[in-house]
């Protein structure tokens, strides 16, 4: 399934990220420093927008992240009006004390499941390619957010949307054997 939204996330760097989200023919490059901690305050506010649906008691559902770089926040609004179609604003502004640039903004609005999918197959092949422990000892703050990414990806195998990756795994699969031993 291809699909219009794209995701891609990577370490370059000790404790810096950086990546893309691009929708249509639009693209928004970020970086983010482990100031903040992008990955878990993106994934652990799109559980809450399944498991806290306010939309069913009249309320908005709607969720805003902020990642911090050197010279730019990103910010990202995530809000779903039915629990099954995701509207997104993403928003790349001036940091408070650096240079004044003008806002960078992409947004559209998708199926859940499809933009759900889009960011756990990054991840997928992202913690696959890399490892927990080199995650740690890359970011050198916070481990990966294993939590909820797992629940995000139990929630795409109960939709019937998710298709296993195919690519090895052999620094994850040596992690998770230190803890079977």
């Amino acid at each position: 399934m291809s699909s219009k939204f794209k995701f891609k996330y990577d370490l370059p760097e000790t404790g810096k990220a950086i990546g893309y989200f691009a929708f249509g023919k639009k693209e928004l490059h970020f970086d983010a420093l482990n100031v903040c901690n992008p990955l878990a305050d993106m994934l652990k506010a799109m559980v809450n927008l399944i498991h806290e649906p306010s939309h069913l008691w009249g309320e908005e559902n709607s969720v805003a992240i902020e990642w911090y770089s050197e010279d730019c926040i990103f910010v990202l609004e995530i809000s779903s009006p039915d629990g099954k179609k995701i509207h997104f604003t993403f928003t790349k502004s001036s940091a408070p004390f650096g240079a004044e640039i003008p806002p960078v903004k992409i947004e559209g609005k998708l199926p859940l499941q499809e933009f759900y999918l889009q960011i756990i197959i990054e991840l997928d092949l992202f913690i696959k390619r890399l490892g927990l422990l080199n995650y740690h000892q890359n970011w050198q703050n916070d481990e990966f957010p294993l939590t909820f990414f797992l629940i995000l990806k139990k929630y795409l195998i109960n939709w019937k949307v998710w298709i296993p990756s195919k690519e090895e795994a052999d620094i994850l699969e040596s992690e998770f054997m230190m803890i079977l031993s």
